[in-house]
């Protein structure tokens, strides 16, 4: 988000122990994705307030776009800097950042990517990584990381043109900087991220979720939320027939037999394929899109409807198929099934198709098949 040279003048030392540096975005243009970012700032904010109640003496600096974002962060307690680089690539930014500082040690986290994270595993993974001597980093997710707290922070430097975003970090430590990565159990609390609107959605009803989400919760409503109810009832309805598409993963499958009573179809296509480049190279294929394509948008939903009670489904895969996403604006207007502030062609088409299906469909990202449906999951067996 920023080039930081310069930034010494103004603010002090990093921490002798771990600098924290949390990224939050730019709003956006569209009323979705400016609902979006600020679910996301609350999401910073609360995960500023928990680095602080660690008690770890941990100096937390935030790296944002928007001037409204660094009013709040600095009034919580976080070093601002200013977003200042055009265009945006992220590993430049995060090497810019230790380079500057002159880190060792560095604590990474997107502003929306932990959510529903505690205070226990936060304080884990940081002493974690204050003993560790050799390169090693704890991650959220190898596949997908969304924050890493890592020692030798210095070799990033290296790979700082492999990181377009935070995605790979954990994937390219571990194959080709020889790191001992450390990916956390699986659950709502390391793997609910904040992307889409249907993240957000998704984790509304979650216990964990933190004073300042809560109250974004109670000002900013917005319409989808009977989709994920309708999913909601029919999770908990023994013999119902759930169908997931994209990116899931095999424990997914395991956490819904063991808590629920549903039979379950996964169509699993292209996980990692942001982390391994395979979307930035062009490599995406999906037996998915290639039926959608065939048939029709409206055939394929028809049919959806004949073998499902709920889908969850991880259009982004559809999209990688195609070439490339459309614009942020155009994907979270589909995913609220605003079909008329969508510009794409195709998107608009399956967009309006998914609109008149029978059944609840739930669009997305990667989350909507993970940390959103382990949310939900989650949130209902406390019920």
């Amino acid at each position: 988000m920023s080039n930081t040279a310069g930034c010494k003048k103004y603010f002090p030392a990093v921490s002798e122990t771990f600098p924290v540096l949390i990224m939050m975005p730019p709003h956006g243009p569209s009323p979705a994705e400016r609902w979006v970012a600020k679910g996301i700032l609350a999401a910073g904010l609360d995960l500023i307030e928990r680095i602080h109640d660690l008690d770890l003496g941990l100096t937390v600096y935030v790296l944002a776009a928007e001037e409204q974002d660094r009013v709040l962060a600095e009034e919580y307690g976080a070093i601002v800097l200013e977003d200042s680089q055009e265009p945006f690539h992220f590993g430049k930014a995060l090497t810019d950042f230790i380079l500057e500082w002159d880190v060792e040690r560095l604590a990474y986290f997107g502003s929306g990517s932990a959510p529903l994270i505690s205070n226990e595993i936060l304080q884990g993974a940081f002493l974690d990584v204050l003993q560790a001597k050799d390169p090693y980093a704890v991650v959220n997710n190898l596949h997908s990381t969304d924050w890493a707290i890592l020692t030798n922070a210095k070799y990033l430097e290296g790979i700082s043109d492999r990181l377009p975003s935070d995605n790979p970090i954990g994937w390219v430590l571990s194959n080709e900087c020889n790191f001992n990565v450390e990916a956390l159990p699986i659950s709502a609390a390391t793997r609910a991220d904040i992307d889409t609107p249907n993240d957000l959605i998704m984790m509304r009803g979650h216990p964990a979720i933190g004073l300042n989400l809560h109250e974004f919760y109670l000002k900013h409503p917005i319409s989808g939320f009977d989709r994920i109810r309708a999913t909601q009832t029919i999770l908990s309805t023994p013999a119902s027939h759930l169908t997931l598409i994209g990116r899931a993963s095999s424990h997914l499958w395991h956490e819904l037999e063991k808590r629920t009573q549903i039979w379950i179809r996964m169509f699993v296509e292209e996980r990692g394929m942001v982390a391994s480049g395979r979307m930035g190279r062009g490599e995406v294929k999906s037996l998915i899109a290639e039926i959608v394509d065939e048939w029709g948008p409206s055939e394929f939903i028809r049919y959806l409807g004949t073998i499902s009670d709920a889908v969850l489904w991880d259009t982004r895969v559809w999209m990688a198929h195609h070439g490339g996403w459309p614009s942020k604006a155009d994907r979270f207007a589909a995913d609220l099934g605003c079909a008329d502030d969508i510009v794409e062609p195709a998107l608009k088409e399956l967009t309006q198709a998914i609109n008149l299906a029978t059944i609840p469909i739930i669009t997305g990202g990667h989350g909507v098949v993970a940390g959103g449906l382990y949310a939900l999951l989650e949130t209902i067996s406390l019920e």
